[in-house]
């Protein structure tokens, strides 16, 4: 039998009038309602309260308006959205994307085909300041391609993934059971390491995290954001036949390093034991997937010494040097 649940959105916003309203509606066109959208306001100067009392006396009982008296920061902003949602399931939501009707139905759905999950993300797709559509998903600009996808399905080699190739999960396509919230409140953020990353390594170390190969929400690219012109640079790679994943990270999975780039895999493989050391100060990480990462990097220091000795790496130093 299917589990009800009640659904919160935690929605953070910050002189989002643009395309706010755009939100919105998508929200409460969805095919399962929502039962509470608990909107946190980072002091906006713009007409975003405004829009925000609009919705709230159109859609009575469904809003939870709360605006901090200082600015916070979007981190700190969705963690306090998160502690006010009530319901069993928690959509986080930006101010400027737009949601497919289905969204909530399908996540719905999988919670209950997979109830060891806890949490789940999405693919998106992109499209720009005026609604059109962009080529390229979220997961193809991530490096979450259909052969990651595969190998990903396994639970212990989602969380390898998570922790030495970083970033797939991308927090506007996440929902959280509530259940869960005291094992990722509060955030435990480092050197680049968001929010959304710590709640996927979390979900991932207790075999909680789900995904759904498919676009639910249109992540919109605009001007002002950061992290958008980023993946704009990658859309544009991809459109000139650029592979989305590098060169290095492709050689890597399938064991064709070369001897004159050991140096970049000894680089990439000493800051995941970097990273996991860090991780570990919050979190008792699988101490098999551990152990591997350490023994990965142990190997590649190995084969560079091997192929480079001190001697040899001091003379060519000293040339460079002395050029």
């Amino acid at each position: 039998m299917e589990k009800i649940y009640t659904i919160s959105v935690a929605l953070c916003t910050y002189n989002g009038e643009k395309y706010l309203h755009e939100q919105l509606d998508s929200i409460f066109n969805q095919t399962v309602p929502v039962n509470e959208i608990v909107v946190v306001d980072d002091v906006s100067t713009d007409n975003t309260i405004a829009l925000l009392s609009a919705y709230a006396a159109k859609y009575p009982g469904i809003f939870n308006i709360v605006r901090n008296e200082k600015n916070i920061g979007a981190r700190k902003n969705f963690e306090k959205a998160l502690y006010l949602c009530k319901g069993d399931i928690i959509f986080v939501s930006d101010q400027d994307d737009s949601w497919y009707p289905q969204k909530v139905e399908k996540v719905i759905a999988h919670f209950n085909h997979h109830e060891e999950d806890k949490v789940v993300f999405t693919n998106a797709s992109f499209i720009d300041d005026n609604d059109l559509p962009l080529s390229s998903s979220l997961w193809d600009v991530n490096v979450f391609t259909k052969e990651i996808v595969q190998y990903a399905a396994d639970k212990d080699n989602l969380l390898r993934y998570l922790l030495k190739y970083g970033k797939i999960v991308t927090g506007a396509t996440v929902a959280i059971k509530k259940d869960f919230l005291d094992k990722i409140l509060p955030f435990r953020l480092m050197h680049k390491l968001w929010h959304d990353g710590w709640i996927a390594v979390v979900a991932a170390h207790y075999h909680a995290l789900g995904f759904i190969d498919e676009p639910l929400i249109k992540y919109r690219l605009h001007q002002g954001q950061q992290v958008g012109f980023e993946y704009i640079q990658k859309i544009n790679r991809i459109m000139e036949g650029i592979d989305p994943v590098s060169d290095m990270l492709r050689k890597e999975m399938n064991g064709l390093i070369e001897e004159n780039e050991l140096h970049l895999l000894v680089h990439a493989r000493r800051k995941r034991v970097r990273f996991i050391r860090r991780i570990g100060r919050f979190i008792k990480l699988d101490k098999h997937i551990t152990d591997e990462i350490r023994e990965e990097c142990r190997l590649a220091e190995k084969a560079f010494t091997r192929a480079k000795p001190f001697h040899v790496r001091i003379a060519e130093t000293f040339r460079k040097m002395f050029k």
